[in-house]
């Protein structure tokens, strides 16, 4: 099999002082910067190792030629391309581009992060109402492992079969999450934490997997496409808000973070310990609290996830239609039952009488 070499994989290979740079940061990261660089030294015909080494006003005003023009089109794009190129320059002997302050100035950019105007964090009902909408066994499972789990969109998409095969039988699935699943941890210096599911989210996953992995290969995407290669964030994303949209909600209000925050809101109001809530949360714990806390305690992070209840909620009016319901069978059963007395009696007797024929 060749293995296909991505593109920011060969921008290391050619340019061993980028590759120095930029080899132990997540591969996400990797990316963006690589490519960044290089687009940037293509356009302004230089090589990123002679521009590194340029007076640095003299570099500065290569750089801020190349971005400004995107500072009116995309304001985004321009503060991140701002961000490598001013970490690839400090890379060399920590001097810094000169640029002006966020106070304003000539090299200046006005970046204003627009948010949504109302985000909604759903309820627990809310969220099965959204589950319900999914229009595969895959994305059912998917939704509900990022829900019940709290994970992030990158480490759904980044499971194997591997992670929960020994497990799929079990009531609890303990997930543990490492940087190999959830590159954002490397930048908290996180080395795992684990999370759970549990109920319908195992359930659920359990007839995925009979359905999707009978070879049982450990190696392969949990979440995989028609292709076998596996989801990306967003594909996930997509679902979601078709999912959202079906189930009745504004599509523009929620997605796949909104799931880890409906989780956070559920683990909040659980009556567990604070340093629990933020290690199933994949969370940094603050102070010297960090030094004590038990990572790999996994019975003591299984008790505290079963007291957070994701299990869904039955409607009142369901529940007294169930329960009169539960009461018609019962007593059902119990006329039924003096039923079957009164035969076993009948045959009493009349074995009685046969055994009596036969003496006489």
């Amino acid at each position: 099999m060749v293995k296909t070499v991505r593109r920011h994989e060969k921008i290391m290979e050619q340019h061993p002082e980028i590759n120095a740079w930029l080899k132990n940061r997540p591969v996400a990261t990797q990316k963006a910067f690589a490519q960044r660089v290089i687009d940037f030294c293509k356009t302004v015909g230089v090589t990123p190792e002679e521009w590194r080494h340029m007076d640095k006003f003299e570099a500065r005003d290569l750089a801020w030629k190349y971005v400004e023009p995107l500072t009116e089109k995309s304001p985004s794009v321009a503060r991140q391309t701002m961000i490598a190129l001013k970490s690839w320059f400090r890379n060399l002997n920590g001097e810094v581009l000169p640029l002006d302050s966020g106070r304003g100035g000539k090299h200046n950019i006005r970046y204003v992060h627009k948010k949504a105007a109302y985000e909604k964090i759903p309820n627990k009902a809310e969220v099965y109402r959204i589950v319900d909408m999914a229009s595969s066994l895959r994305d059912k499972a998917m939704l509900l492992t990022l829900f019940q789990s709290g994970m992030r969109i990158n480490a759904l998409c980044s499971l194997k079969y591997g992670n929960v095969a020994d497990q799929l039988q079990n009531d609890i699935i303990m997930l543990k999450i490492t940087w190999d699943i959830d590159e954002k941890l490397k930048g908290s210096n996180i080395p795992f934490y684990y999370t759970c599911l549990n109920g319908e989210g195992v359930i659920t996953l359990r007839q995925y997997c009979e359905l999707k992995h009978k070879r049982g290969d450990a190696d392969t995407p949990l979440f995989y496409t028609r292709g076998r290669k596996p989801v990306t964030s967003g594909w996930v994303w997509q679902i979601m808000k078709m999912c959202v949209e079906r189930a009745g909600f504004d599509p523009k209000t929620m997605w796949t973070h909104s799931l880890r925050k409906a989780f956070r809101k559920i683990v909040r109001q659980a009556s567990i310990d604070d340093d629990d809530k933020e290690q199933l949360m994949g969370h940094s714990i603050r102070g010297s609290r960090q030094a004590y806390f038990d990572r790999k305690d996994v019975e003591l992070i299984r008790e505290a996830y079963q007291k957070c209840n994701f299990t869904r909620e039955i409607p009142e009016s369901n529940h007294v239609k169930m329960k009169s319901q539960l009461e018609d069978l019962q007593a059902q059963n119990l006329s039924l039952a003096g039923m079957v007395e009164e035969l076993r009696r009948e045959l009493v007797a009349m074995k009685g009488e046969l055994n009596a024929l036969k003496k006489a």
